[in-house]
């Protein structure tokens, strides 16, 4: 628990996310349940790091994650070592045993 408090904390009461990657393009696609009221969906995320990072910082406010990737420009697959949520900041955060490098990708959760 302290090793995953230690990832969150750098990132709790920020008024702004870090820098270091910036969401290009969002594609979304849903599936409503009307009967459950309840929903699913997939999206890709076009991301540009701009700095070299084991984090990725999303919004995220009473959100189940099933499966989570990222896939750099150089095809390079990688899956996330802990997915950590803060419901009080409403904040998830992804962390990678690898660097994510500069460049293009695309993050799929």
């Amino acid at each position: 628990m302290e090793l995953e408090e230690e990832k969150l904390e750098q990132f709790k009461g920020q008024a702004r996310f870090p820098e270091f990657a910036v969401p290009k393009r969002y594609d979304l696609t849903i599936k409503l349940d009307l009967s459950a009221c309840t929903f699913s969906a997939n999206v890709l995320i076009d991301v540009f790091i701009n700095g070299v990072t084991k984090f990725l910082v999303l919004n995220a406010l009473e959100l189940v994650i099933s499966q989570v990737s990222f896939t750099s420009s150089h095809k390079q697959k990688y899956v996330p070592s802990d997915i950590v949520v803060d419901g009080d900041d409403e904040i998830l955060v992804l962390v990678f045993e690898e660097a994510l490098d500069v460049g293009y990708g695309v993050l799929e959760i």
